[in-house]
């Protein structure tokens, strides 16, 4: 991979999903970058399209097809590369869709640039015996171009890169997809499941970045599919993070999220004693990164003493820990590894500890043979936690999962209803938690400037447009401070009063 192209080959990355598809996307800009190709927008003509794909959900499935078409009609002469969790999946149809060249799984990711060098060759040296017939009017022509010009390595073979099997998964189209009732605006922590008319790729390329330091779950929550696509849980070494962070606090960035399909069961590669927790003091003592955030924890992996950890103010105070259900039957039935004590010991002890901190959560509603006294016990629990933002989801069966073959599913009017009660619960405790804080002032990691506001995010969580900056300079990747003023949709509107003092 010491070779640069020829000439200027320009690439575009686009991603659908978790935290992590946007870390392993941003790693793949990166090496494309380092091996001499050129970054254009998802939106933009380029010679390279590499689409990024998610499985979580069939949205998610749909939502992949549809970028992958809209690269091919922009730009059929293209050379579109797929990738992710629904090319792990099923990568036989996803190497059927019109256009697509190479087909690689969440494994084949290491392989991309390769695999696309390989390809570009592979096509000029056709285009090479197609000019060479054309001067020499060969006769056979027209067969030489049918035989060779075909596209080269549409799927790489499965037992390299395929963790499932297709074969054994069948989807129905008219499934009701499982998706928040309550997307939020809040990007960086929001897993994006909706196709965008502008590309997501690197939005935030100096503002922060997310740092993938686990992948794969050893789980089998019953209604979940990421195991299978992702793979068994392994995890990075703290040297290697340590490096890779300290490269980034020199190249720009404010912010680092740490982000693991299960991040709670991080643990070095290099020494399995050393947890999520070390992993974070190491960071805190060895790098200068302002701002260090943690992506989604499991509840069951949480270690009470982290919250030490959270005394350092470059630790952003916030927490996304899935709840799911409040029903310990429901969340056997789920598979879920902790009880709903459990859970209200961590929340209770986090705000304790950490003054105005922000806890986000999941909660899926309509599980199968949800009674309503289960629902009653998940309402009261949500009631009793008041978290900052609740991501509300009415089940949906994902054909592949234990819970699509369960009995007892929900009707959906009960969904409905349940869901109902659930979001006006969280209008109700997101206006609160965001109230308590007009009047004071906070740090903002201003991000874009929208509808002609420049916002940004506090580190626990809260979207800030600032009013006042000066216009005479672009203020994205800037920490200013602001005076929050005035509850605005999600978010709130605060007045600049000046830069971050340096530390």
């Amino acid at each position: 991979m010491s070779e640069h192209p020829r000439q200027a080959t320009t690439f575009a990355v686009t991603t659908l999903g978790c935290k992590v598809n946007q870390a392993d996307s941003e790693t793949i800009s990166d090496q494309m970058n380092a091996a001499g190709f050129i970054q254009r927008d998802f939106t933009e003509n380029a010679d390279v399209y590499i689409v990024n794909t998610c499985t979580v959900t069939h949205l998610g499935d749909r939502s992949s097809r549809q970028l992958i078409a809209q690269a091919h009609r922009r730009r059929p002469d293209a050379l579109l590369v797929v990738t992710g969790c629904y090319a792990e999946l099923n990568p036989q149809a996803v190497s059927r869709l019109p256009g697509v060249d190479l087909v690689l799984g969440n494994s084949g990711k290491d392989d991309l640039i390769e695999r696309i060098r390989i390809h570009m060759q592979e096509q000029a040296s056709v285009s090479e015996v197609e000019a060479e017939a054309s001067e020499e009017n060969e006769a056979t022509d027209h067969q030489t171009t049918q035989t060779t010009g075909r596209r080269s390595l549409p799927v790489l073979p499965l037992d390299t890169q395929h963790i499932g099997s297709d074969g054994g998964i069948s989807f129905d189209a008219t499934e009701e997809e499982p998706q928040p009732d309550n997307p939020s605006r809040l990007t960086p922590f929001e897993p994006q499941r909706a196709i965008p008319e502008q590309a997501r790729e690197r939005v935030f390329s100096r503002t922060r970045v997310q740092m993938k330091v686990q992948d794969g779950c050893d789980n089998r929550c019953t209604y979940c599919i990421v195991p299978t696509v992702r793979g068994k849980s392994r995890s990075r070494s703290i040297a290697s993070v340590v490096e890779q962070v300290q490269r980034k606090a020199r190249a720009g960035f404010q912010e680092i999220v740490l982000t693991g399909i299960h991040l709670g069961d991080y643990h070095s590669d290099d020494d399995e004693k050393q947890d999520l927790g070390v992993l974070i003091a190491a960071l805190l003592r060895e790098t200068e990164i302002p701002r260090i955030r943690v992506s989604s924890l499991e509840p069951e992996d949480f270690q009470l003493e982290w919250l030490e950890l959270w005394q350092d103010p470059r630790m952003c105070r916030h927490f996304h820990l899935p709840m799911q259900s409040g029903s310990d039957a429901i969340l056997r039935k789920m598979a879920r590894r902790y009880t709903s004590d459990r859970y209200r010991t961590i929340i209770t002890e986090a705000k304790r500890l950490i003054p105005g901190v922000a806890i986000s959560t999941d909660i899926i509603t309509g599980f199968p043979a949800e009674t309503d006294e289960d629902f009653e016990q998940t309402y009261e629990l949500a009631k009793e936690l008041e978290f900052a933002k609740s991501h509300v989801f009415r089940f949906s069966p994902r054909q592949g999962t234990a819970a699509a073959r369960m009995k007892g599913q929900i009707k959906d009017e009960i969904k409905k209803a349940r869901s109902q009660r659930l979001l006006e619960l969280h209008d109700e405790h997101s206006r609160l938690f965001r109230q308590q804080f007009l009047g004071q002032t906070a740090a903002v990691l201003i991000e874009q400037r929208k509808h002609g506001v420049w916002e940004g995010l506090t580190d626990n969580y809260v979207r800030v447009e600032v009013q006042g900056l000066p216009e005479e300079q672009a203020w994205d990747h800037t920490v200013v401070q602001a005076r929050l003023d005035t509850l605005v949709d999600d978010g709130v509107q605060g007045f600049y009063l000046g830069l971050l003092p340096s530390r």
